[in-house]
């Protein structure tokens, strides 16, 4: 371990020590749980009881940029940061936070806010030159920016080319989402390809080639990507979410959607795999493309039961005849 890895971890460790309560703990055990609705009114809590928990700050913003509330995102993430700069996550947040503020910024605005995007996207970068995920972020942030605000194609080449050296399996990934912003789809196909043969045992490229299909409208090849994985890999249940989404998205093999979204149901979601609120709005969807309106609702319904800032969700409710 490198002496600045080492400070840095030393310095996360003794902030996650110090700072916070139980209820933050219960709160991030909720969120990390995919229960942000729950999650929510804890983390508030705690940040009136103290408002210097960086943690707890950091988590609220991240419930409300979900709830679509960006200001009040911006505010709390910003307050996360100056509590604790050390922290990787927090500028990451920070930065897809001032993303979403400017995107329903003026073009007045909009300027400030790209740099202060590319800002916290390069201070994650330089605290921890490892970080794909702040890598990745800076690739977006340089292919999406107009050139007048940072944006630089050679730039992402050059932020795809490091991450490439630090880790082959998303060096694939990168390379591939610079070539589909070029519209080098089949120079995008080889590198998506190239992870599935070179990572064999890793589900991430099957992703990855499942979306790309879905993006080029090739529902066929992402159905059977997804297959394919779950022949491989029978417990990568995001496999099952997947199908059911992409069935909900092409209108396609409607059965095969509604099977699968049941069995994610019967599930505890881990990780960053999709919620089950989301799961029912999906489910909704399919059935709502097969005219069972009445089945719809309920999908619909039960999600927001589960997450009440679930917009989709809420609007697909609304529309429904």
């Amino acid at each position: 371990m490198s002496p600045r890895t080492a400070l840095l971890l030393g310095l996360s460790l003794s902030t996650s020590l110090f700072a916070g309560s139980p209820k933050t703990d219960e709160a991030v055990r909720l969120f990390e749980a995919h229960r942000v609705a729950d999650a929510r009114p804890l983390l508030e809590a705690a940040v009136r009881e103290d408002p210097s928990d960086a943690r707890a700050c950091y988590y609220l913003g991240r419930a409300v940029l979900s709830a679509d509330e960006v200001e009040k995102a911006v505010e709390l993430l910003e307050k996360a940061v100056s509590l604790d700069g050390t922290r990787v996550d927090y500028h990451l947040w920070l930065g897809r936070a001032y993303g979403a503020k400017a995107l329903r910024a003026t073009v007045f605005q909009q300027p400030s806010l790209a740099g202060k995007v590319r800002r916290e996207f390069e201070k994650a970068s330089a605290l921890d030159p490892d970080n794909l995920e702040a890598r990745l972020g800076l690739v977006e942030y340089y292919l999406r920016a107009p050139g007048v605000m940072g944006g630089s194609l050679v730039k992402a080449r050059e932020q795809a080319a490091e991450i490439r050296k630090r880790d082959p399996l998303q060096g694939h990934r990168a390379a591939g989402r610079v070539a589909e912003h070029e519209k080098w789809h089949e120079a995008a196909l080889q590198e998506y390809s190239a992870a599935l043969r070179d990572f064999p045992e890793r589900p991430e490229p099957y992703y990855w080639m499942g979306a790309f299909s879905e993006r080029r409208k090739d529902f066929p090849r992402a159905f059977e990507t997804y297959e394919k994985l779950l022949e491989k890999m029978p417990d990568e249940v995001g496999a099952w979410y997947a199908i059911g989404k992409t069935a909900a998205v092409s209108g396609e093999n409607l059965d095969r959607g509604v099977e699968c979204l049941k069995r994610y149901l019967t599930l505890t979601p881990r990780g960053d795999e999709p919620s089950l609120a989301s799961a029912h709005y999906r489910l909704g969807a399919v059935y709502e493309k097969k005219r069972e309106k009445d089945l719809a609702r309920t999908e619909y319904t039960a999600a927001l039961a589960l997450d009440p800032t679930l917009k989709d969700a809420r609007k697909a409710l609304s529309s429904l005849r």
